[in-house]
């Protein structure tokens, strides 16, 4: 499976992370607002998928992981979303 940032955000979300994306992740949650445009210049996909995920929501933040993602199923039953796609 390619990954893409949402789908390395979902590991993070469940600590499946480690080494640069568990850092990375980290520091976006902690960035304030003239830092998180520089971190999304480097990482567009992984700064989109936190703001995705904090902001508007999880049903949204589910349309955009890759559907062969080991923890959808696990996902979806832990959040209630029905097929978000």
């Amino acid at each position: 499976m390619s990954k893409n940032g949402y789908d390395r955000y979902l590991d993070y979300q469940y600590r499946r992370s480690g080494g640069f994306f568990k850092a990375l992740f980290d520091a976006i949650k902690v960035a304030d607002s003239d830092n998180l445009p520089k971190l999304a210049k480097g990482f567009p996909e992984e700064v989109e998928a936190y703001k995705t995920w904090t902001r508007v929501g999880v049903t949204e933040f589910a349309k955009k992981v890759s559907p062969d993602n080991p923890f959808m199923d696990e996902f979806k039953k832990e959040y209630g979303i029905d097929e978000a796609r």
